[in-house]
């Protein structure tokens, strides 16, 4: 009997017993790993009130200067007591007096011509005056005389005068009539003698009102309360005219020309929702502080010192009008009343001409507002501008945005963002919508730096 056929039997029934003991092994337990979370910096977005603001930095002048010119030429006979440079002097002190012995003797000489013409008017008057008494009594005369020459003339026609009598007569009427007619002249010259006196009189006014102004010019009082800029004058110096001797600075007001760039000012004055520069098709830079101060935009100086003092409220006056040249800045007026006023309760020291300040231009506040980071807005490839959120999940998120007004390191959104979400700041690496976070606010993120 052939038996090796049954040899595949054995091994046959090793491998069957094999494959049912192997499919009925339980399946092994798996444990499945968690998510991978991307840690991202993160904050809130609230809505606020925000406010603009640039700064500039220039040194402070007064805002009025006014320099003591010798109008006259003489000795210094007095310089007021304790008039130095940096004292403060009163309006109306009186600040240097020049000796005009000059002056003043030619205004007695002017007074004494004066009173000489005034004595001719006198005269002439008075002259007149006889004058038109002696023309009537010569009037007087010429009719006695013209009587006389008709009546002898009338004998001479009736045959009982003669010829003699009649031309002694008549040389007597005309005699008389010449004393007239010179009278009747002479009275007619006394208008225009009298007009020459008057001028001559005017010119010696003219003379008196020059010395007397001479003498007024000698003595130099102060315009205004000011500090003393400058000196160059001491007593019995000799001064001629066009001779500075001092300088006096305002204490009413001080100016700052600030040099603020033209970018980090733009956002100041276009930050409010109403703006006062764009109301209008055209606009003139002389209606710059009218523009300004119906955008509500504010300003005030500091000290640019480590040690932190009070600001001075300022007011803005003028456009300086021109770009510097090396910096490309543009100079804004400020103007600060009573900068030498100290007030120890504001720990506000004086405010010194020539000091260095940071003057801080601010724009109106504009509540109820939504800024994120700069950092925090993105571009799409088609030029959309979109933020990263996180959901309510902590799961990344992509909401697009329209921006405003980019000021300083912040961008205003105008749509978009409702305030409540959570944004992520900076740019997730991978930026995969939906993909797990691990957030990390912002506070906790400093204090981990």
């Amino acid at each position: 009997m052939n038996l090796r056929p049954l040899l595949v039997v054995p091994p046959l029934a090793v491998g069957i017993l094999g494959f049912v003991w192997m499919t009925a092994r339980p399946e092994p337990q798996v444990r499945a790993l968690p998510e991978a979370e991307l840690a991202v910096r993160v904050q809130p977005v609230v809505r606020r009130e925000i406010i603009a603001s640039a700064e500039g930095f220039g040194r402070v002048e007064a805002e009025h200067s006014w320099a003591a010119i010798s109008e006259v030429q003489g000795r210094v006979l007095e310089v007021s007591a304790g008039l130095n440079t940096g004292s403060i002097v009163e309006e109306g002190t009186v600040l240097v007096e020049i000796d005009q012995t000059d002056n003043e003797l030619s205004r007695q000489k002017t007074l004494a011509n004066i009173a000489a013409v005034d004595a001719d008017l006198a005269e002439l008057a008075r002259e007149e005056d006889n004058a038109q008494r002696l023309l009537l009594v010569e009037q007087r005369i010429l009719k006695v005389a013209q009587a006389e020459l008709a009546r002898v003339t009338s004998l001479l026609d009736r045959g009982a005068g003669t010829q003699a009598t009649v031309d002694t007569a008549e040389k007597s009427y005309l005699a008389q009539q010449t004393s007239v007619t010179n009278l009747t002249n002479t009275l007619s010259l006394f208008p225009a003698r009298r007009d020459a006196l008057h001028a001559t009189l005017a010119v010696r006014q003219a003379e008196l009102a020059e010395a007397e102004r001479a003498l007024d010019k000698s003595v130099i009082t102060a315009p205004f309360r000011g500090r003393v800029a400058s000196k160059s004058i001491e007593v019995g110096q000799f001064v001629r005219t066009g001779d500075t001797l001092l300088s006096l600075d305002s204490t009413a007001a001080a100016e700052v020309t600030a040099e603020v760039q033209p970018s980090s000012f733009g956002p100041v004055v276009l930050a409010g929702a109403q703006n006062a520069f764009l109301q209008n098709s055209s606009f003139d830079t002389s209606q710059f502080t009218q523009a300004l101060r119906r955008a509500g935009v504010s300003a005030h100086v500091e000290l640019s010192t480590p040690e932190q003092f009070a600001p001075w409220e300022a007011e803005i006056v003028r456009l300086r009008g021109t770009m510097d040249a090396e910096t490309g800045t543009m100079g804004i007026v400020v103007r600060v009343a009573d900068p030498l006023v100290a007030q120890q309760g504001l720990r506000r020291p004086p405010l010194h001409t020539g000091s260095f300040v940071r003057v801080v231009f601010s724009s109106a506040p504009r509540p109820d507002s939504i800024v994120v980071p700069r950092s925090a807005l993105h571009v799409s490839d088609e030029g959309t501008p979109f933020v990263y959120l996180a959901n309510t999940e902590e799961r990344l998120a992509i909401r697009e945005v329209v921006p405003g007004q980019v000021i300083g390191g912040e961008v205003i959104i105008r749509s978009g963002l409702t305030g409540g979400e959570t944004l992520v700041l900076g740019l997730p690496s991978p930026p995969v919508p939906g993909m797990k976070l691990a957030l990390v606010p912002v506070s906790a993120a400093a204090e981990g730096q």
